[in-house]
Formats: C-alpha cells, sequence, structure tokens
C-alpha cells in the first residue's frame, strides 16, 4: 500500500475523468458567476434544495467552525465520513465502490429527512433557507414571485 500506488490510482482517476471534471468546474464557476448560484433548484424556483448549504458547511468545517456547518446544511456530517470511506476504498485499499452504494443510499435519504426538517422549521429565515426572488419562474410569471414574496416574504429572508 506504498504511496507511489495511492499516487497512480488517483492520477489514473484524473486522467479517465479530467476532462469532465474540468467542463464541471468551468460550468459551476461560470454559472455561479453569472447567477450567483449554482442549484438548478434555486435557479428555477427560488427554493433551497436538500444539498443548498453543503459548500458552506465543507467551508466551515475545514475551518473548524463546527455550529456553522452544521447551520448551513447538517447533512455534511453524513457526506463527509462517506466521502472519506470512498477515498479509502478507492485510493487506498484499491478496491470498487460499489459496497458503498447501500451507504450512498442510506446517506441521501438522511439528506432528504434532514432538508424536510429544515424547510418546515426553518424556511424561510436564514441562508441558505430563503426564497431567491431571481428565478427562472419568477421571470417567466411574476405573478409568481409576486405570490412568493406574499406567501414567505413576510416572515423570512428573501434573497
Amino acid at each position: 500500500m506504498g504511496l507511489r500506488l495511492i499516487f497512480k490510482r488517483i492520477v489514473t482517476d484524473l486522467k479517465n475523468n479530467g476532462a469532465a471534471l474540468l467542463i464541471i468546474f468551468i460550468l459551476w464557476a461560470a454559472v455561479s458567476l453569472i447567477f450567483h448560484s449554482f442549484c438548478p433548484v434555486v435557479l428555477i424556483s427560488g427554493f433551497p434544495c436538500p444539498g443548498c448549504g453543503i459548500t458552506r458547511a465543507f467551508f466551515s468545517l475545514l475551518l473548524f467552525r463546527f455550529a456553522d456547518a452544521f447551520h448551513y446544511n447538517p447533512s455534511i456530517f453524513l457526506w463527509l465520513p462517506l466521502a472519506l470511506a470512498a477515498i479509502v476504498q478507492r485510493y487506498i485499499r484499491g478496491r470498487s465502490l460499489k459496497p458503498l452504494k447501500p451507504l450512498l443510499l442510506l446517506v441521501a435519504l438522511g439528506t432528504i429527512a434532514i432538508f424536510i426538517w429544515r424547510i418546515t422549521h426553518y424556511f424561510p429565515g436564514d441562508e441558505p433557507m430563503v426564497y431567491d426572488p431571481g428565478n427562472l419562474f419568477a421571470h417567466i410569471h411574476p405573478e409568481y414571485d409576486r405570490l412568493m414574496r406574499h406567501f414567505f416574504g413576510k416572515n423570512g429572508t428573501i434573497r
């Protein structure tokens, strides 16, 4: 289990998936710069999705700001161990990720359950649990935006 073998596995994956990763990164950067969000759910409907806040939660964890991470998206505490398990399984052990599929399903279901709890208890409130009026539905049909502001704007934050 030498470092050379681990490095070789990482390089192989980067070679095999580098173009796709580069396209995703460029798309993410462009969409984020233009629309100030990357989430398709937010861009289309203005509402947060189960993954909203997970990037901020991850960076909060890197800074050891655990309460902030929990605030942004508690499911980071499910995804991070899964990601670490996948890294160990793929690069250190050199094995397939297939045995992690049941765990992936549990984490995804946990994320949805956490989202339902957050949307029923914290929406509308602090970022990322807010309504974004700059969404596609609001541009297509201004009445949609008026209704959303009527229902959610008086008690919570509108981005």
